[in-house]
């Protein structure tokens, strides 16, 4: 095989992400602004709900991230349902829960 072949194939055998939806922030280790800005955007958009989804260490920032935007930028927003789960990441023997948050927000006119 050519270096271009095995390359390709490389590419093909990985796993595909699942689609992200289009109503959902997932919050990482970016600063909490970063987020406030594309909660802003989206309901700048003239949509009307929101998730916001966090796991691990991740979920103070996204409560961060939802009093800022609710607090300082957009007044009318409102925190629908808030759930709160657990992932089991990693395979075989080295496997560990994970805790996993989602709040909805909900803009109103």
């Amino acid at each position: 095989m050519t270096e271009t072949n095995v390359k390709s194939k490389q590419i093909n055998d990985k796993k595909t992400r699942t689609q992200i939806p289009r109503d959902s922030v997932f919050i990482g280790s970016k600063p909490i602004m970063s987020y406030v800005t594309a909660v802003m955007m989206y309901f700048s958009g003239g949509m009307n709900e929101l998730s916001v989804k966090a796991r691990g260490n991740a979920i103070s920032r996204a409560v961060d991230v939802v009093e800022v935007s609710r607090r300082r930028f957009l007044d009318n927003l409102t925190v629908g349902d808030i759930t709160i789960g657990t992932d089991v990441l990693g395979e075989g023997g080295d496997t560990r829960n994970v805790s996993t948050m989602e709040i909805n927000l909900k803009k109103s006119d």
